[in-house]
């Protein structure tokens, strides 16, 4: 073997062990992202929230003088909106929930006045499983019939309340943790910005590249929170416009829940179309009209933001809508609800980076259009 041989065998080793290490460090960061969510979410959320926030702090510094006073005037203001929006809908919003008993119990009605109509497909079914299932007992009896093993102990009312203050105190430490982290970043402004110019490397080319690639990142999620506020008004007000055509109760309430779910892409439709088509059927008793409300909610959803913004959304990104939407599975595996609030920016970052950096380029090629 002459050297040219030994060394292509060389390199042909050495890039095999570069691609096993890159699938281990990849599963490694998956389980990490996985076993980590209580620190990443939040982290992730603040990162958005703050580059979501910063160009309005700039304009209010400009006035104040002082970086702390414009981002603490601004994280009040966020948060007084969001109380003042729950005081104004807390009446109806309460009265909803009260009336959820009373919906379980006419929706079942319902189901069961169907199930016990004669010649139905419902019925059919019903009468199949129960065959196959006496023929299942009736194979597998035994002459000896053991003795029914007791039903698991119900838990406690204590133990019932201890899990749901875990669960709201959880919840609650995350908001706080959000606040600080958002008000401490547009506090910081540029600081890490600099902070990771500097630690890029020494020579000038390798600095400019990374300030190019967090001023993509920048415009990146500025642009995709754009297209989000302005998709999730028009569904709002969408909602609103057909709910209130078709008589429903609470057509702002609903406006409202409306535009808050449809930020998360494809699944937020997608329960407000199951639950106006319950909420409808208790009001109006009438299945038909129902589904012509849920159907309504569907179209306009499907109107302004699958088509409109999951379109305006990947352009501004430059990615592909088929990988938006098997990102926004895989964030939804690894951490659920915040995984689809969060799959698209995170995406438009990843993407971002991969484009700078030449072993990561094929990844960048594989989301981009």
């Amino acid at each position: 073997m002459d050297m040219a041989d030994q060394t292509r065998a060389a390199g042909h080793d050495r890039r095999a062990r570069n691609r096993a290490i890159d699938v281990i460090a990849a599963v490694a960061v998956l389980y990490l992202l996985k076993w980590g969510e209580p620190f990443f979410v939040p982290l992730l959320l603040s990162i958005i929230l703050s580059f979501a926030l910063s160009p309005l702090v700039d304009v209010i510094e400009r006035v104040t003088r002082w970086r702390v006073v414009a981002a603490a005037i601004v994280v009040a203001a966020v948060l007084g909106a969001l109380g003042t929006a729950a005081w104004m809908w807390s009446d109806q919003a309460v009265a909803m929930w009260n009336r959820i008993p009373d919906t379980v119990h006419t929706v079942t009605d319902s189901l069961k006045r169907v199930a016990r109509q004669p010649a139905t497909p419902i019925t059919e079914v019903k009468k199949a499983a129960a065959e196959i299932e006496s023929a299942a007992q009736g194979s597998t009896a035994s002459p000896a019939h053991p003795a029914p093993s007791a039903a698991p102990a119900s838990p406690s009312v204590w133990q019932v309340l201890w899990a749901g203050g875990k669960s709201v105190g959880v919840v609650l430490s995350q908001a706080v943790a959000v606040i600080f982290l958002v008000f401490f970043m547009l506090c910081s402004g540029t600081l890490f910005k600099r902070k990771l110019v500097v630690l890029s490397g020494e020579r000038l080319t390798e600095r400019k590249l990374t300030v190019e690639m967090l001023d993509e990142i920048d415009r990146q999620v500025r642009r995709y929170l754009g297209v989000l506020i302005v998709a999730n008004v028009l569904v709002g007000f969408g909602t609103y416009g057909v709910f209130r055509f078709a008589g429903l109760e609470n057509p702002g309430l609903w406006g409202l829940i409306a535009a808050i779910l449809h930020t998360i892409p494809y699944f937020g439709p997608a329960l407000i179309a199951v639950g106006s088509l319950i909420v409808a059927f208790v009001q109006f008793d009438d299945w038909g009209r129902a589904l012509v409300v849920a159907g309504s909610s569907v179209v306009v959803a499907t109107l302004v933001g699958q088509i409109f913004a999951t379109w305006l959304a990947s352009r501004q990104t430059r990615m592909n809508t088929t990988a938006t939407f098997i990102g926004l599975l895989f964030f939804a595996w690894i951490w659920g609800f915040w995984g689809l609030l969060l799959g698209i920016p995170i995406l438009a970052i990843v993407k971002t980076i991969c484009e700078h950096h030449d072993d990561w380029k094929p990844v960048a090629e594989l989301l981009g259009q």
